[in-house]
């Protein structure tokens, strides 16, 4: 009786096969032709691209995990305290944003913040400098003057009112003056 199961005194049964079950022919194309996705579905036309994917995480043929060296992570130290974006980091250490980012919340390695870009205008410019060297953010300075966002969109084209370059110097604990040149 080929395909059955059960007893002579049992009632017969078939042998269903799921979909679902992988042979271990199947598992064989799947580990020597993996990640080529288009060459198992062209081998193994019965299963779906999802199912093939499904079946190569099952099988951890999918998840190479990045072990950090100790070279590694100091490197990765000395580029958050020169405050590389994460960005950066990743091409230089030739792994993927995300990685990086796991890493530096993992190890609680903060990035060290960089001076405001410049804009324009040197008013701008001297508030926003003494702000950063005051450790206040551009978000702070600009709740200290009102809800909106001057300071934190003033480092492309845009025009800063003088009220909120004064506004800016008195919260920030300065005194605006102007000085007349005598020729």
């Amino acid at each position: 009786m080929h395909g059955s199961f059960g007893l002579a005194e049992q009632p017969v049964r078939r042998v269903i096969r799921r979909h679902n079950d992988w042979t271990l022919k199947e598992h064989e194309v799947m580990v020597s032709h993996w990640p080529d996705v288009e060459a198992i579905r062209h081998i193994l036309p019965h299963r779906t691209v999802r199912a093939i994917r499904a079946f190569a995480i099952r099988c951890n043929l999918t998840t190479s995990r990045h072990v950090w060296t100790t070279a590694e992570e100091a490197k990765l130290r000395k580029f958050a305290a020169e405050g590389r974006s994460r960005i950066e980091m990743a091409r230089e250490l030739g792994l993927s944003p995300g990685q990086v980012a796991g890493r530096l919340s993992n190890s609680r390695i903060r990035i060290a913040q960089r001076p405001p870009t410049s804009s324009r205008n040197p008013l701008v410019n001297a508030v926003r400098l003494r702000a950063f060297d005051l450790k206040m953010s551009l978000a702070d300075l600009d709740r200290s003057i009102g809800n909106r966002r001057i300071f934190q969109n003033a480092a492309g084209n845009q025009k800063v009112a003088h009220i909120h370059i004064e506004r800016a110097v008195r919260a920030l604990g300065g005194k605006l003056a102007i000085e007349w040149c005598e020729e």
